[in-house]
């Protein structure tokens, strides 16, 4: 495996610990911080091809932490751990530009799998797609933006695109568009995606395929039921599940209890 800049970022000791200690092993540069501040105060993000960031820290969350990392240096691949998974923190860890969200306790090698596997994460922004530039007056932030490709296949009337055409990555706007089907499969629209989805590469996770989450590579080749992302995501389906079949039950019995007894004496 190419030797990695790796930045820890986690207040549980034994955790931060034994990271440091397996990739120490391995040979990769390591360095580890226990909360947000100290990680942002002693460390230059510069120096690091990746991080790994626990979602809940002292003081700053990680992903707060998140947020600043990928304005600071935006080609840092951080990757969420996490002992209190959900689906609301994966989709907003993804949304906000991670490159994986794991569910601790997880194996070490599963997580220098998802490292070596974040090399094929593009996170620079791509060329412009198709149309050439427009002269735009400059943002507030001074942001470069191009026409949306939803603008570009006059699928809508107006829009422009802040993200350098990272769609999947980090989107809103087309992470919903993609949910309709009836523009998913606009012909008008295909010929932007293939490209789009080109500059990405094709190891896209089926969620983000399937428009559930904006952004996540697939570190098992499809083999979704070995994936700790999709378990979190089929067991808060099944606790949903579970939830409307109790309340569904809860009704029935309520029905049954009211229902008038009717007999002969």
């Amino acid at each position: 495996m190419k030797k990695e800049s790796i930045l820890v970022v986690e207040d549980e000791d034994i955790m931060r610990e034994s990271l440091v200690d397996w990739f120490s092993n391995e040979d990769h540069k390591i360095d580890a911080a226990s909360d947000a501040e100290k990680g942002l105060k002693d460390f230059n993000l510069d120096d690091y091809d990746v991080m790994i960031v626990d979602l809940k820290l002292p003081g700053r969350d990680g992903l707060s932490l998140l947020s600043e990392v990928r304005v600071k240096n935006p080609k840092t691949k951080v990757i969420i751990i996490t002992a209190y998974p959900s689906v609301d923190t994966a989709v907003e860890a993804m949304r906000r530009g991670a490159v994986d969200y794991l569910a601790k306790p997880f194996e070490l090698d599963r997580l220098e799998t998802s490292i070596r596997m974040t090399r094929d994460v593009q996170l620079v922004a791509a060329p412009p797609v198709e149309m050439p530039v427009p002269v735009e007056a400059p943002l507030a932030e001074e942001k470069e933006v191009f026409p949306c490709i939803w603008y570009q296949a006059q699928v809508i009337k107006k829009r422009m695109c802040p993200f350098g055409y990272q769609c999947s990555s980090g989107c809103v706007f087309h992470a919903g568009m993609m949910k309709k089907e009836k523009y998913r499969n606009d012909p008008r629209i295909k010929p932007f995606l293939d490209k789009v989805n080109a500059l990405v590469g094709k190891n896209q996770c089926r969620y983000t395929l399937g428009g559930d989450v904006s952004f996540r590579i697939c570190p098992n080749l499809y083999h979704c039921e070995q994936c700790e992302f999709h378990q979190v995501s089929q067991d808060e389906v099944d606790r949903q599940l579970a939830i409307k079949a109790a309340r569904r039950k809860t009704k029935m019995e309520d029905r049954a209890y009211e229902a008038p007894v009717t007999g002969t004496n």
